[in-house]
């Protein structure tokens, strides 16, 4: 059926939404875009969203978003809300504006921000609360976490995430990244920027590796031993294709992880396992520092039968990595020869 019979016939459209609200509905995936089919209707699924965003089913759009994936839905909602920036399409703007952080590119942070534009101009007190408190989806404790020795804050709107240190110790350190882990278990969004606060300018020995305060913030915390399995779970939590941080330049995109793990894989040989999962996630077209990590590794470590493997699959992942000659040196020996 047609958008245009249920946004001219309400009863119509009644029907269907309590057809789907009961979750009387199946999908039939076979073609592009899905159909969805009710004991009613059946729409495509272009047409089910254009549908939803006309009568703002925001909870709907969101079951279909999880169940459709979220790229047939931005494209409807783009579509859709371009034409309509009135403040009766409010809500639906800003639920826009919130999963398209969550669930787009990295790149698209640029639509969030002409969005948030759109917002500010409708209604100023809505663009205040998404800048001050974001979404409102994250609980209380992860919104904002405080004690003694950490202030911690995240905006999953701005996708930011603030880390003070009121007290340089290893406990203070202890509680941001188990906070960090923390945040990461809610839906946030997978490319964000991490503003560190803290007294620490440590840097991991990786030539040309981006200095932010977040490679400062992951440095210091590598320095505590007893903090490294929390940083080996936030890695696994971090990584996601496509993505990266954003208080880190473009030219020199860093997916979130970087940090931890080529500082974890300086540190000790153990965590081979770990840089692999890392490479084979990354976009390393689009990654300079990748190409960095496999100088600073063969530097740390050497050519060996048990680090060549490694070293092996960076090179094979990565589009470059420009001759050096201590490759060569350290490649020429007996037992990497056999």
């Amino acid at each position: 059926m047609k958008v245009k019979q249920f946004t001219e016939n309400e009863a119509l459209w009644l029907q269907l939404e309590q057809e789907l609200l009961a979750k009387q509905h199946k999908l039939d995936e076979g073609s592009y875009p899905a159909s969805i089919i009710t004991p009613s209707f059946s729409l495509d699924a272009f047409a089910l969203t254009e549908v939803l965003c006309h009568y703002q089913q925001l909870t709907l759009l969101d079951d279909f978003r999880q169940e459709l994936g979220f790229e047939t839905q931005r494209y409807c909602l783009s579509r859709f809300t371009q034409k309509q920036q009135s403040l009766s399409y409010l809500p639906l703007l800003r639920y826009y504006a919130i999963t398209i952080r969550k669930y787009g590119a990295n790149f698209e942070s640029l639509t969030v921000e002409e969005l948030l534009r759109t917002i500010k101009g409708l209604d100023v007190e809505t663009y205040n609360n998404l800048l001050t408190i974001g979404s409102g989806d994250l609980p209380i404790n992860k919104q904002r976490a405080e004690s003694d020795l950490i202030f911690c804050s995240a905006n999953d709107v701005l996708a930011t995430i603030l880390i003070h240190i009121k007290e340089e110790t290893e406990e203070a350190y202890r509680e941001a990244i188990l906070y960090l882990n923390a945040l990461l278990e809610e839906d946030f969004p997978k490319s964000y920027s991490i503003f560190y606060e803290g007294e620490s300018d440590l840097v991991r020995p990786i030539e040309r590796l981006p200095v932010t305060t977040s490679h400062h913030f992951f440095a210091k915390v590598l320095s505590y031993p007893s903090l490294h399995a929390a940083l080996v779970e936030y890695s696994y939590k971090a990584m996601a294709e496509y993505h990266f941080y954003e208080d880190v330049a473009d030219e020199e995109a860093a997916m979130p992880s970087t940090f931890a793990v080529f500082g974890l894989g300086l540190y000790n040989k153990s965590y081979s396992k770990l840089i692999i999962d890392y490479m084979e996630i990354c976009d390393a077209d689009h990654s300079p520092p990748t190409e960095y990590f496999a100088k600073a590794y063969v530097e740390r470590w050497g050519l060996t039968p048990e680090t060549l493997p490694i070293f092996a699959y960076i090179v094979a992942t990565v589009p470059t990595v420009p001759y050096e000659p201590f490759f060569e040196q350290a490649m020429n020996t007996d037992e990497n020869l056999q």
